[in-house]
């Protein structure tokens, strides 16, 4: 990876570095030309339900070129509270218009495929937009199937459409008190990156690599437990007793999103511990097993908890009531199938 773009200095009111801002869209206008797009604003600040405040397209049908003025305009919003994304314009683009731009959200670095992008966006310690540029454009359907594509395999699946709200380097990630500021990453001009043919990558993504971090190990009798499985992740109690393992399932399967398409981390963990929690029940674990081995799980694999909950003991004391209140949910509905297709999860996340 390139190396990381100096920050420059900070306004007084909230973090912004201008001279990144500007090398971004300028990488952007010289890779992409004067593609519009729609500038809007997200005040996750104002929110008291959890959902940021929207206002969609206060600037549409921007060029490329023109984006850092437009942006400088918007600053007096933006130093107000409201954190500026941006899109490919919905009232310019239509599935027969042709596009050069592939994006993703939550980008695994070090990915299966070994795809390396054009530019990263740090939006947070441990997240990561990234943009490719395919060396022929493609129908903006296509490219909107290409992404979800990759998406499942090496980043955020439910964020892989082609008008997905994105975010820009120099401004602040307002999801988090602390406003972090958005890291650029790249182009590195000595080894140009980031350049797919999209041939190529229709024939990777057609035959994808198994899932590394997944191990292959054979299976108990797993009859009557999500159908007849021969291998697969089990994940096992981790307190000493000899109970069934129960098959795994990655938490980003359980993925729930706000109405402004953003995920609801507390709600997403909430209906991933109740399926393992339903399962173990199932199984005949008993509740210690259940909480310690549903605690161990999510302390893993919740992402930036500890950041989301402020202090250690904030994410502890969330994690004992996540899990406790999966317990409850399961035993007040023992014969439900499939808690993550109904409203219980979000009934009990109020007020939490």
């Amino acid at each position: 990876m390139a190396k990381k773009r100096q920050q420059g200095a900070q306004s007084p009111q909230r973090p912004l570095d201008l001279n990144t801002v500007k090398a971004f869209w300028d990488i952007m206008s010289r890779h992409f030309g004067d593609m519009p797009i729609d500038l809007s604003l997200f005040n996750y600040k104002a929110s008291t339900d959890g959902k940021p405040l929207v206002r969609q397209a206060v600037r549409e049908k921007v060029p490329l070129s023109k984006a850092y003025d437009s942006v400088l305009e918007l600053l007096d919003e933006y130093h107000k509270g409201e954190d500026i994304l941006w899109r490919p314009s919905k009232a310019h683009y239509s599935s027969s218009d042709w596009t050069s731009m592939l994006w993703l959200d939550d980008f695994k670095p070090d990915n299966d495929l070994g795809l390396v992008p054009l530019i990263v966006i740090q939006t947070s310690p441990e997240k990561y937009q990234a943009f490719f540029r395919l060396i022929s454009p493609v129908l903006v359907e296509k490219a909107d199937e290409l992404q979800k594509a990759l998406a499942r395999l090496i980043g955020d699946k439910g964020a892989g459409s082609f008008f997905q709200h994105r975010r820009m380097a120099g401004l602040a990630n307002g999801k988090y008190d602390d406003d972090p500021i958005c890291i650029l990453y790249g182009p590195d001009e000595e080894s140009p990156q980031g350049y797919i043919d999209p041939t190529v990558l229709i024939e990777k993504l057609s035959n994808p690599p198994a899932r590394a971090g997944v191990a292959e190990i054979p299976a108990p009798d797993t009859k009557g437990q999500e159908g007849q499985r021969t291998q697969g992740r089990y994940v096992r109690p981790v307190v000493p007793v000899d109970y069934r393992p129960v098959f795994y399932r990655p938490r980003d399967e359980f993925i729930k999103r706000r109405e402004d398409g953003t995920i609801d981390e507390s709600a997403t963990d909430m209906a991933w511990a109740t399926h393992y929690v339903r399962w173990m029940t199932r199984l005949g674990w008993d509740d210690t097993a259940i909480g310690f081995t549903v605690f161990t799980l999510l302390a893993k694999e919740s992402p930036e908890l500890k950041r989301r909950k402020k202090t250690g003991d904030h994410a502890l004391d969330y994690l004992f009531r996540t899990i406790w209140r999966a317990i409850d949910l399961v035993k007040k509905t023992p014969d439900r199938e499939k808690d993550e297709d109904t409203g219980d999860i979000e009934d009990l996340l109020d007020g939490f």
